[in-house]
């Protein structure tokens, strides 16, 4: 496969790997620890070992770093995420898998890369574009040999292991979405079983001539694509579309997030006490769990509003009548609901405006205008409130008469010592 190709299925796996790490909460933790621990070991060992990342590695001698460095480090990678592959098809066939089935596995892990190590060393290769060349002695290439066929044998082991499993796991499954995507999981170990196997050309193109070809041939790249096609289309028939929906919800649910952000940072300015824990991020970055941000932000909303009922206004319905004569509403916003919504806004508003200025709360004015209590039950879930809020957002940053309103009430502000108006308040959900 090309360098191309080889990055793209490098950012494959590292996507993957992700999905993988963020469905621990969801789905039984060592199956999605270890699906995560292998396809991110295997996209790192794919950017080290693509042909135009070895090349560009042979420049590395002129720091003082032995060339083929990248190369050791890119298949110590590789034989680490099929430690994982073995443990994930451990897993598999045991839930519970005894810590001693784990030690033992890294145990074996440790004792292949210490023999490859050690044979590495004896190869003493350099770096000839992107093969690896031992030195001229028969030992040397007999060492390449042996360090290019236990790292073979390992993966063949790791893959066999987990072949057996998902073919157990296909018979059982019923017909279905699940049962396709498992077959198509072990048609990519059979390509990848195949195109593992063809390494055995390399171990003895490394015993006859002390060289380790970087760039595969024909066979061997398409054995490569086949095994990734079988892959991607297996874990888009099993996993990606519960990682597509994750994705949809995450991007609705910021969305929404960012939909609160005016009418939010208005009513934080002004009562800095409803936030409920101070930011832990960069303003302009995205909440790490947009759906928790976005009920915190819900509730910081509700919050400020119960506290505005002590402010709010009883000119603000005699301030809106003549704002929406001035600035007629357009027949989308002629309706009950919107006529409610911009109700609601003005008094918020104003309310704000009376807060901002330090007037002094009237603390019955809950208790002596009934009106003040919210005319609309809450939404039955996060979403409905949240879209609520939203519109009421837009209302209060973009409607001509709210912002009459607004300014009305900020100039008839009273001073901190200043009585109050008689508490008949308009309504404020």
């Amino acid at each position: 496969m090309s360098g191309l190709v080889l990055y793209g299925v490098a950012l494959f796996f590292a996507l993957s790997a992700w999905h993988f790490a963020r469905g621990r909460r969801t789905n039984p933790r060592a199956i999605a620890r270890y699906s995560c621990y292998a396809t991110a070991l295997l996209a790192a060992a794919l950017l080290l070992l693509a042909p135009p990342t070895v090349q560009a590695a042979d420049r590395l001698h002129r720091l003082g770093i032995a060339p083929a460095l990248p190369v050791l480090l890119g298949d110590t990678l590789r034989i680490g995420a099929a430690c994982a592959i073995r443990l994930l098809a451990g897993v598999l066939r045991d839930p519970e898998l005894p810590r001693r089935a784990v030690r033992r596995q890294l145990a074996l892990l440790a004792g292949v890369l210490g023999v490859r190590a050690v044979l590495f060393v004896a190869a003493a290769p350099g770096l000839d574009a992107s093969d690896l060349t031992a030195a001229p002695s028969a030992g040397a290439r007999l060492a390449l040999a042996g360090y290019t066929a236990a790292g073979v044998l390992y993966l063949a082991y790791c893959l066999t292991a987990l072949l057996r499993q998902l073919a157990r796991l296909a018979r059982a499954a019923a017909p279905g979405r699940q049962r396709s995507g498992l077959r198509l999981l072990t048609l990519s170990l059979v390509a990848g079983l195949l195109w593992n196997a063809w390494g055995v050309d390399d171990v003895v193109q490394a015993a006859a001539t002390g060289t380790q070809a970087g760039a595969e041939d024909a066979l061997c790249g398409v054995l490569g694509l086949l095994c990734v096609a079988l892959l991607a289309t297996g874990l888009g028939t099993t996993v990606w579309p519960a990682a597509h929906a994750a994705v949809r919800g995450w991007l609705r649910a910021h969305r929404r997030y960012r939909a609160l952000a005016p009418l939010w940072r208005d009513l934080h300015t002004v009562l800095p006490e409803i936030a409920l824990a101070p930011a832990s991020r960069l303003p302009l970055l995205p909440p790490r769990d947009p759906q928790f941000a976005l009920y915190r932000r819900i509730i910081e909303i509700h919050d400020a509003r119960l506290i505005l009922r002590q402010h709010l206004d009883p000119r603000t319905p005699r301030w809106l009548a003549a704002a929406t004569s001035r600035f007629p509403p357009s027949a989308a916003r002629a309706d009950a609901t919107a006529k409610a919504a911009t109700a609601e806004a003005a008094a918020l508003a104003a309310a704000l405006e009376r807060a901002a200025a330090g007037a002094r709360p009237n603390p019955d004015t809950p208790r002596t205008a009934p009106a003040a209590e919210p005319p609309h039950a809450l939404g039955p879930d996060l979403e409905s409130e949240a879209d609520h809020l939203a519109h009421l957002t837009r209302v209060y940053a973009t409607c001509p008469a709210v912002a009459e309103v607004r300014a009305r009430a900020r100039a008839a502000a009273p001073s901190p010592s200043a009585p109050d108006p008689d508490p008949v308040a308009s309504p404020v959900r």
